[in-house]
């Protein structure tokens, strides 16, 4: 077996957990001006070799922000990678709609639909809706919590459906022009067993170019009580570098 055959299974395979469990509030966009604002990348690489892999990736996003109180988002991401003529490496895909309304100067509240599926972790179908309200006691400063039900589908288990407390705190800092550095923290339990709990981080360092052109670097933790999401156990850390293009 060649060493692709061994290293980019791996990779797909650590990308594919990693994808798992989505930090929405880093996909915010602030201070948009008003009106519909949209952002897509794309991606196919071909690797040829002892074996063909074809891997494919996309997201796309769309955002709202009305002259009122009102904004919104839609977020959605596919990513799969295959070997010609053998199983998927990875077929996993999210989406998420977002509304928001501000109700007080430095008060919001959020209303969200989640959906997700990830083939590496035999996970069928993650649906979640709820809501919170989140506060913004200084600038670039939010803290926000909330509940959600959650509904999870995997090949090996029965569905489960429960309620979770969700809680967020987002800051960000802009230590010079087009360089914004944020951080996220996110703490989620389950009401009926609050000893079963999941803790996510990303920061990320972003910076930038002309209005159409972004670069950042990111890093990403997540601690799960309640599940092994990789063979040393139950965190991971991860960092990624990138770009982004707005339309």
């Amino acid at each position: 077996m060649s060493m692709i055959n061994i290293i980019l299974p791996s990779i797909l395979l650590f990308s594919s957990l990693i994808f798992c469990q989505v930090n929405t509030e880093a996909m915010r966009a602030e201070n948009l001006s008003a009106g519909i604002h949209q952002k897509m990348n794309m991606s196919f690489s071909y690797i040829s070799g002892n074996s063909e892999i074809m891997i494919l990736r996309g997201d796309y996003r769309i955002d709202y922000q009305s002259q009122s109180d009102w904004s919104g988002h839609f977020i959605t991401k596919y990513d799969r990678a295959f070997e010609k003529s053998e199983d998927d490496f990875t077929n996993k895909g999210f989406g998420q709609l977002r509304a928001v309304k501000q109700v007080f100067p430095r008060i919001q509240v959020e209303s969200f639909l989640q959906k997700e599926f990830n083939y590496f972790i035999d996970l069928e179908n993650r649906e979640l809706i709820g809501g919170n309200l989140r506060f913004n006691p200084f600038k670039k400063f939010f803290i926000a919590t909330g509940t959600m039900n959650e509904k999870e589908v995997y090949q090996s288990r029965k569905e489960q459906n429960f309620m979770k407390s969700t809680s967020y705190i987002n800051y960000s800092v802009q230590p010079m022009e087009k360089v914004t550095l944020e951080n996220v923290l996110y703490f989620q339990f389950k009401l009926e067993a609050m000893n079963n709990y999941r803790i996510l981080w990303d920061g990320t360092l972003s910076f930038q170019g002309p209005d159409w052109l972004s670069f950042y670097l990111s890093c990403h933790y997540r601690y799960d009580i309640s599940e092994i999401i990789n063979p040393d156990g139950n965190s991971y850390f991860e960092i990624t570098n990138g770009m982004g293009f707005r339309f």
